[in-house]
């Protein structure tokens, strides 16, 4: 995961081990492995993480080797069976972490201070995870696509289904006021919203508000229902979709014009967009 293009998982997310900081804490741990932990801290250089790796009684050498290891339902029982942690433990842990307010002058303007750039006006944002999580959403939930391209049809970041990263990006550049010459809702968004079952409108509103793609994968699975089977049909018909009516070819052709004229070997929708964002940026 790439945390200088995106945050960890909130630290109220219990999806790993059903422990507080622990999703988080392994987002940072494959960002660190890999040299893509941005401003983020791992392990011992970070008070949330020493925290929640002393409740555990793991080292951080030993998760981060762990977090690289095993994927996500691999790792929950790796933890669990290494910390030996009951669930009244972990009850007692989580209801700690998940209301705790911030415990210094430092800490309190902290908070103030996120609440006043990301939030005026709210008076509900009080604990240390509400602070970390608003100053997640405020870092990275806008993306400005007149900068830089959103990410190609191929990705499968986001739920592990074709367009649906590229669908986030142009929905919270759209909500941003910075989404260029790209259209949210275009004739490609049109046809994986329906596959979804999600309106324009929801996936909007739950792209800017999970900028992590792990948690907006999660809300689009939860949402659609759909089986691995179906989503792996989808991501090859929609891969390889071709223009199909006389019309499209023709809308097809002309947008290759455009952008490579004497282009031969570009005959599926997903390469043409591949090749108009390389050669806009």
């Amino acid at each position: 995961m790439d945390l200088r293009r995106q945050p960890p998982r909130r630290p109220s997310n219990l999806s790993i081990a059903g422990i507080a900081g622990v999703a988080r804490m392994t987002d940072k741990a494959r960002a660190s492995n890999h040299g893509t932990l941005g401003e983020y801290l791992y392990g011992e250089n970070s008070g949330a993480d020493k925290g929640v790796l002393a409740f555990l009684g793991i080292e951080a050498a030993d998760f981060a080797a762990a977090a690289d290891k095993y994927d996500d339902a691999a790792l929950s029982a790796w933890v669990l069976e290494r910390s030996g942690k009951t669930e009244s433990e972990i009850a007692t842990f989580n209801e700690a972490e998940l209301t705790k307010e911030p415990q210094t002058e430092e800490a309190r303007a902290r908070l103030a201070r996120r609440v006043e750039q990301y939030a005026p006006g709210r008076t509900d944002i009080k604990t240390v995870f509400q602070s970390i999580e608003l100053d997640d959403w405020g870092s990275f939930w806008k993306i400005d696509l007149s900068r830089r391209p959103p990410r190609s049809p191929h990705c499968k970041d986001v739920a592990g289904i074709v367009l649906v990263a590229r669908m986030a990006d142009k929905a919270r550049a759209s909500q941003a006021g910075t989404v260029g010459e790209y259209i949210y809702g275009c004739p490609l968004d049109l046809r994986v919203l329906p596959f979804l079952g999600i309106s324009k409108e929801q996936f909007a509103d739950a792209a800017v508000q999970n900028p992590n793609d792990i948690e907006l994968g999660d809300w689009v699975l939860e949402r659609s229902g759909k089986t691995q089977e179906e989503i792996e049909e989808f991501n090859r018909t929609a891969s390889a979709r071709q223009p199909e009516s006389d019309e499209e070819r023709a809308r097809f052709q002309k947008y290759l014009d455009e952008i490579a004229p004497g282009r031969t070997d570009i005959d599926t929708w997903f390469a043409l967009l591949d090749l108009d964002d390389k050669m806009s940026f």
